[in-house]
């Protein structure tokens, strides 16, 4: 029996508990949140035991593993906690929102040497893995990355200075795919713009934006983002990539098809899988055998997607072209 907690009852924490209840030998001990009424309400849901304090969970329920579902801005507070207890950890992503943090955080977790998982649930998908397959070996021009939501629910997340914003905390899917399908990412360009919702009170985000990436193998890309629209524009503007090569397009539907358009046809490779469940069962299955191959995306990997993410926000004070190194 796999004994799991979780920081953090707010949405993804509630999703990861829907997914770990699925999965046989996996029991849920503990859930932490600094609501009370969340950690109580989800405790209860799964057969946990609640609490407020972080620390207190690890150290009475002594976990086999911690999903680590809390703000962005205390991932690190929360990662080191798991590594001072040395109990493996699920992070979602993004790993944090300010980078030298990051990044002194990211070398105390890879010299430890304790399984981790960062979440970046795509990779985890087939169709991603078809994607993959269908790119290789065609000359690849441009990639472009289509990101259009509303104002988010979620208090925490409509604060740019607590999640990093749209490209940082929802745009971050795309960017790492497009890392792990073109490459690494030397410069980035972005512009936005801000104030479409004074009567917003919470929200200090950015209403859209746009970003110029330009890969170290040539390839150039494009990402527009906005939450300025409303949650049913996805039915016609859904989540998107755009891989185009030449005399041919390729087409990423987030989670759900991918196309590719020719002089000679169409074809169409569909997906139902859940990336959630996956991302939840191949960690826990590295946790049971100690073998961490199944993992698509570790610390290391998820900072440089953090990198070029927040090269864009850089980008977007100071109006200057990012290079990364």
């Amino acid at each position: 029996m796999s004994r799991i907690c979780i920081i953090g009852a707010g949405r993804m924490g509630k999703a990861h508990a829907q997914r770990l209840g699925k999965i046989e030998g996996v029991q849920i001990a503990g859930i932490c949140d600094v609501v009370p009424e969340s950690a109580r309400t989800l405790a209860e849901a799964t057969g946990a035991r609640p609490y407020v304090d972080c620390e207190e969970m690890l150290k009475r329920e002594r976990p086999d593993a911690v999903w680590i579902c809390s703000p962005a801005n205390r991932h690190s507070e929360h990662v080191r906690l798991a590594l001072k207890y040395k109990i493996p950890f699920f992070l979602e992503k993004p790993v944090a929102v300010d980078l030298e943090e990051a990044r002194v955080v990211r070398d105390e977790v890879l010299s430890s040497g304790l399984l981790h998982s960062v979440g970046y649930m795509s990779r985890y998908l087939d169709i991603v893995g078809k994607l993959r397959e269908l790119l290789e070996g065609e000359a690849l021009a441009m990639v472009h990355i289509r990101v259009f939501w509303t104002i988010p629910v979620v208090d925490s997340i409509k604060s740019k200075e607590v999640a990093g914003g749209q490209v940082v905390d929802q745009a971050t899917h795309f960017v790492d795919l497009a890392r792990y399908l073109v490459g690494e990412v030397e410069t980035v360009y972005s512009r936005r713009i801000r104030g479409l919702f004074p009567e917003e009170p919470l929200y200090t985000g950015d209403d859209a934006s746009a970003t110029v990436l330009a890969f170290r193998n040539g390839v150039v890309g494009n990402l527009i983002c906005t939450y300025a629209l409303f949650p049913e524009v996805t039915r016609e503007y859904p989540f998107q990539m755009l891989f185009i090569c030449k005399r041919k397009l390729i087409e990423y539907t987030a989670g759900k098809m991918v196309r590719v358009i020719s002089p000679q046809g169409t074809e169409e490779f569909p997906s139902s899988q859940d990336g959630l469940e996956l991302e939840d069962r191949a960690f826990v299955e590295a946790l049971r055998t100690g073998n961490p191959s199944g993992i698509c995306s570790d610390y290391g990997d998820a900072f440089r997607t953090l990198e070029v993410t927040l090269a864009a926000n850089r980008s977007m004070e100071t109006g200057e072209v990012v290079k990364l190194i």
